[in-house]
């Protein structure tokens, strides 16, 4: 009888561990504030989806996510990504980092360090500390759509006193033409570009939906979401998954 009640209490132990995220390996979170309506931004748009394709390449958890914001859009080209909001995550940043204004094309990694997003030497450096360190929380994500609506579920495993969990609607590759401006004349490629963002309490498990813009093509889109802590905006962990079709 005890030996039954042990194995029982085992099997349950074991179906409660499978169904927890798996351990995290070291994660990096790049978030890069552009414009199309800079012309300092094209060079790093270009890092930004080199170092991606590289981190891929060599099995390296490396979230990209590219943020436009709106403050360029009245200098001759409104930028079809750009958004308000974006614009407010950026001075969030500004914020924590003491910063005396925002800038483009401003790059911040794992919410801890700020710097010139065109910068290959300290993106290199910073990326290559930030993918020794093994994250304190694991994200285990599914995404789906139905019409305009991403419905995103989520579980979590670690440190989440205090924490939040930023989940963005990503469109993984974007080309524009742009006419006017400061890039008129040229053609920007865009990597994980966020087209809808939303930050959550955290929990062990939880749900939240996202309504993509109506020029949302499911088929090149993603949902990357990562846990920061609140006060400090440091990123504990993140995960990534194409939407289910």
């Amino acid at each position: 009888m005890n030996r039954t009640l042990i194995m029982l209490a085992l099997a349950g132990l074991f179906a409660v561990q499978a169904h927890r995220p798996e351990p995290s390996k070291p994660v990096a979170v790049v978030e890069l504030f552009t414009s199309q309506g800079c012309s300092s931004c094209p060079p790093a748009d270009r890092l930004l989806t080199e170092v991606s394709r590289q981190a891929v390449a060599s099995g390296q958890s490396l979230y990209a996510l590219s943020f436009h914001v709106d403050y360029w859009d009245r200098l001759g080209w409104r930028d079809p990504y750009s958004d308000a909001k974006y614009t407010a995550r950026q001075q969030q940043y500004a914020r924590q980092f003491k910063l005396g204004s925002i800038y483009t094309p401003q790059a911040v990694l794992n919410g801890k360090r700020e710097f010139v997003g065109s910068n290959r030497a300290q993106m290199t450096s910073l990326l290559a500390d930030a993918l020794r360190e093994t994250p304190p929380v694991a994200v285990q994500l599914t995404a789906n759509q139905q019409g305009k609506t991403i419905t995103v579920n989520y579980k979590l495993a670690g440190r989440l006193a205090g924490t939040v969990l930023n989940v963005a609607l990503v469109s993984q590759t974007t080309t524009t033409v742009v006419s006017r401006g400061e890039n008129a004349g040229h053609t920007l490629t865009h990597n994980n570009v966020v087209r809808a963002f939303a930050t959550v309490p955290t929990s062990e498990t939880g749900q939240t939906t996202l309504t993509a813009p109506a020029d949302f093509d499911p088929t090149n889109g993603a949902v990357i979401a990562y846990v920061q802590q609140a006060n400090t905006l440091t990123t504990l962990g993140a995960g990534r998954v194409a939407l289910e079709k």
